[in-house]
């Protein structure tokens, strides 16, 4: 409720411009939708970055990715991937393989019990996140939003 005071104040100030005020909506419906991301993945205590590796892995499924193409691929770049991965490993959500060739050549894949669990928290993610998005945007508005973002990560 305070973070809505504070945005109307904010709309109502002539300094702000338009695109400034997008800007601050953007973070308030990021910090919105990671809060309520968060507790989803909270109950299967794994971190939002975390859910990026395994959910990557089951995307590449049935073939493995490198440590290299995981860091690559996940939007968390500044995070530690080799020590989440370990994590994950520990978990039993993750399987290592060892090139025998060359050693150093390490694989990893998702495990039956990661990709279980990830489609436990898409469902879940469906039931309180996504269906929101559904209920309050058309296909339209979603295209042309995803189009403005795309815009400004470039």
């Amino acid at each position: 409720q305070h973070i809505f005071k504070m945005t109307d104040k904010i709309k109502k100030d002539p300094r702000i411009s338009k695109q400034q005020r997008m800007i601050i909506d953007i973070f308030h419906t990021s910090n919105f939708l990671d809060d309520k991301f968060s507790k989803i993945l909270k109950k299967y205590g794994i971190t939002h970055a975390q859910f990026n590796i395994i959910k990557n892995l089951q995307a590449a499924y049935p073939e493995p990715l490198s440590v290299k193409e995981i860091k690559e691929s996940i939007m968390f770049t500044n995070s530690d991937v080799t020590r989440m991965i370990d994590r994950l490993l520990a978990k039993d959500l993750l399987i290592r393989n060892v090139c025998p060739k060359n050693r150093r050549k390490v694989d990893i894949e998702i495990s039956k019990k990661g990709s279980e669990m990830i489609d436990e928290i898409m469902v879940e993610n469906e039931k309180h996140i996504s269906s929101i998005a559904e209920s309050r945007v058309t296909e339209e508005e979603a295209l042309f939003a995803s189009e403005i973002l795309r815009r400004l990560r470039k």
